[in-house]
């Protein structure tokens, strides 16, 4: 049997230790992540091995030489990545392949994978492990040692299995013959889904000992912390390091050859690497030190960031969670570091729940944003609009990248969404005092796409030329006045006013909605762009209740509606009264009825509806149910996916979970960070509301009735 190991991947989230370092030879308690893996191999009976590499590739090589810790090693560079399965294919000798990662740490037995690889008389064997949180791994669903599907990356509503691929494999001979030479393929995305469908046997080897997936900052200090646990140290201090008086250095931290730490300093879960030199009275959390980093008295190092090889840092420096300092930087005395600090190569981008882009600060970030949404996109076209300062910098990028822009500078929320659709946009981005990047059809963002835009904005260097175009999207704009104008009667019965931040929102309100006689109700539209409240001179008319009503428009135009997760559960019922139907998200090629993503559409929909029935918003909104919307938001605890799985189990509904008990039905949703946890709440009273609210709160505790 052959053995490739896959040493290629550039680390781009493990930077800045990965800025002059390929990231298996980034070391784990004074040994690199390779080391490690050569001499697994060798207890294992394994003597040779074929690496594939392609970042820094010559570092690689001269490092490791053509024999090290007992293994004979070949090498195979990629000028051009091939994918996991086109690059192993490259390096292939026509027997069955075992496929090992070169940044994984882990005590796997080689020899027992194999064994029962060849035992189960399967195709491929993938090795799984039980992980806490699922949300940074492909996933493998199984029933016993057979596997039935595969899940990449989910968010914590498609946490159903643990399981996580930990990226080793063994590949049958027959199966590598299927795999085409020099094409980019990868086995996880492209081969083992296909072996799947066509009802090919792939089976999986649950390993029980130890596994490390070193991708990025937190699951290196992660690593390093176990590791030292394991061994029955609480802190490594090797050869010819140095620590001050006074100083503490537990819980995990790593000390390298040559590093010196001031006394009194204080270094927890961290690692400070060979030849760093830090002042007296640091005090370092969870964080990393690269080599040579020079760093004045009274650093303060806060979870998760990192000091680049050779910075020099003055005294009364603090660095906060997260943030990662390019090599070579110079930090002045008293300096706070709050965001990264790069030449365009670091990322701190994230995205909220509803497609926000975070973590983008002035220009020169949005415009690197548009161009990581070109690249990760790559589409013809995309819908731009916004009345922001961002909206010229995200054209750019975007036509930096090739992709051409429909702009539609100004345009309202809603407005861009109904233009996007009519251009034949997938997606759009809309950029008002913060920048959103969404489908068009269901405006959400994909979590597969969410990730190739982050990874792209972290090693595109901006453009210097643009490719594409910009084309005017005036002309649509019109439609969109036209078709508000199409569904509001000539005489309403109701005189309509408007709140609203969004001045095209006040203008085109202005010019479609005539001033009407009757009921005068003013329509508060809210700061996100999609929601609006009313207001009469006796009552307040809840967004919910205004989204029913609309649905009774559609409804006695014989149409159907395309509804959010969390539409009010009303909205099926009236469904069955008038005969109709109610989707719930975008189902293939269904789009959100637009009332669900435009506030002026949701008006036009509800004055068209009082009008036909001849009667005043608040005499429609007295025949709907009486029902309590509530939204709340809880902190998220630790290990949230096994509780969100054990917690609430058999209450899931479509992508969120929901319970429903005492007249209150709750929809339980995890934020995408996993630091909070959302409800909505729809009940017939405060009480009952305050009831699951607290069932909730003690299921999130770990406590299930």
């Amino acid at each position: 049997m052959q053995t490739v190991i896959l040493a290629g991947g550039e680390g781009t989230r493990l930077r800045p230790l990965t800025e002059g370092t390929p990231k298996p030879l980034v070391k784990i308690l004074g040994e690199s992540a390779i080391e490690r893996l050569l001499k697994r191999l060798r207890a294992c009976g394994i003597r040779s091995a074929v690496l594939c590499t392609h970042f820094m590739a010559e570092k690689m090589e001269e490092a490791l030489g053509q024999r090290k810790c007992g293994v004979y090693l070949k090498y195979r560079r990629e000028e051009v990545p091939l994918g996991t399965a086109g690059c192993v294919k490259a390096a292939w000798n026509g027997d069955d392949v075992l496929v090992l990662s070169g940044d994984g740490v882990c005590g796997f037995d080689y020899r027992a994978i194999t064994e029962f690889h060849r035992s189960c008389g399967a195709d491929v064997t993938i090795v799984a492990r039980k992980v806490s949180d699922p949300r940074e791994y492909g996933l493998i669903t199984a029933d016993g040692e057979v596997i039935t599907g595969f899940i990449e990356k989910p968010g914590y509503d498609g946490c159903v299995t643990d399981l996580a691929n930990t990226g080793v494999y063994v590949v049958s001979k027959e199966v590598m013959r299927r795999i085409p030479d020099g094409e980019k393929t990868d086995f996880a995305q492209d081969v083992f889904p296909k072996l799947l469908s066509e009802g090919k046997k792939l089976c999986v080897y649950v390993d029980t000992t130890y596994w490390y997936d070193i991708g990025d900052i937190p699951s290196l200090i992660k690593c390093q912390t176990e590791l030292l646990g394991a061994e029955g140290r609480d802190s490594a201090i090797f050869g010819s390091a140095s620590v001050g008086s006074d100083s503490v250095i537990s819980a995990g931290a790593v000390v390298e050859d040559g590093a010196a730490i001031g006394s009194g300093s204080r270094v927890l879960a961290s690692l400070i690497s060979e030849g760093a030199s830090v002042g007296a009275n640091a005090d370092i959390c969870e964080a990393v030190i690269c080599k040579n980093v020079t760093a004045g008295e009274g650093l303060i190092m806060k979870r998760f960031s990192a000091l680049g090889e050779g910075c020099v840092i003055g005294s009364d420096v603090t660095v906060g969670e997260g943030v990662r300092v390019a090599p070579r930087t110079r930090l002045p005395d008293g300096a706070i570091v709050r965001t990264d600090i790069s030449g365009g190569n670091y990322s701190s981008l994230t995205f909220g729940d509803g497609g926000e882009a975070l973590g983008l600060n002035g220009l020169r970030d949005i415009f690197g944003f548009g161009c990581a949404v070109g690249a990760a996109l790559g589409a013809d076209r995309i819908a731009l609009g916004g009345p922001g300062e961002g909206f010229e910098a995200v054209s750019l990028g975007l036509r930096s990248s090739g992709v051409g822009v429909y702009g539609l500078r100004g345009a309202s929320f809603g407005e861009t969404v109904f233009c996007a659709r009519k251009l034949g946009c997938t997606h759009f981005i809309y950029a008002d005092g913060g920048i959103y990047f969404a489908s068009s059809s269901d405006l959400e963002l994909s979590r597969a796409l969410e990730r190739k835009t982050v990874q792209a904005y972290s090693r595109i260097p901006p453009a210097s030329v643009c490719a594409a175009n910009i084309a005017d999207g005036a002309a649509v704009s019109d439609l969109y006045v036209r078709h508000l104008k199409s569904l509001i009667p000539e005489s309403p019965k109701i005189r309509p006013l408007i709140r609203t931040e969004s001045r095209r929102e006040a203008e085109v309100f202005s010019e479609v909605f005539p001033k009407g006689e009757g009921e005068k109700v003013t329509f508060a539209a809210a700061s996100d762009g999609r929601t609006v409240s009313a207001l009469t001179d006796n009552a307040v008319i809840s967004y919910e209740n205004l989204v029913i009503l609309c649905c009774k428009s559609y409804f006695e135009k014989r149409k159907s509606v395309v509804l959010p997760p969390r539409a009010p559960l009303a909205c099926e019922k009236l469904a069955e009264e008038y005969r109709s139907s109610v989707i719930r998200g975008a189902a293939g090629s269904s789009e959100l009825s637009m009332f669900c993503c435009d506030p002026l559409e949701l008006i036009a929909e509800v004055t068209a509806y009082v009008t036909s029935r001849g009667i005043s918003l608040e005499a429609a909104a007295d025949e709907l149910p009486k029902v309590i919307y509530t939204r709340k938001t809880f902190d998220a605890p630790e290990g949230l996916p096994k509780i969100m799985s054990e917690g609430f189990e058999g209450v899931k509904a479509g992508s969120d979970v929901m319970l429903e008990s005492g007249g209150a039905r709750a929809f339980v949703r995890p934020a995408k960070s996993g630091r909070a946890v959302s409800l909505y709440i729809e009940s017939v009273s405060v009480e009952a509301a305050n009831e699951i609210s607290a069932d909730i709160a003690e299921r999130l505790k770990g406590k299930k009735d």
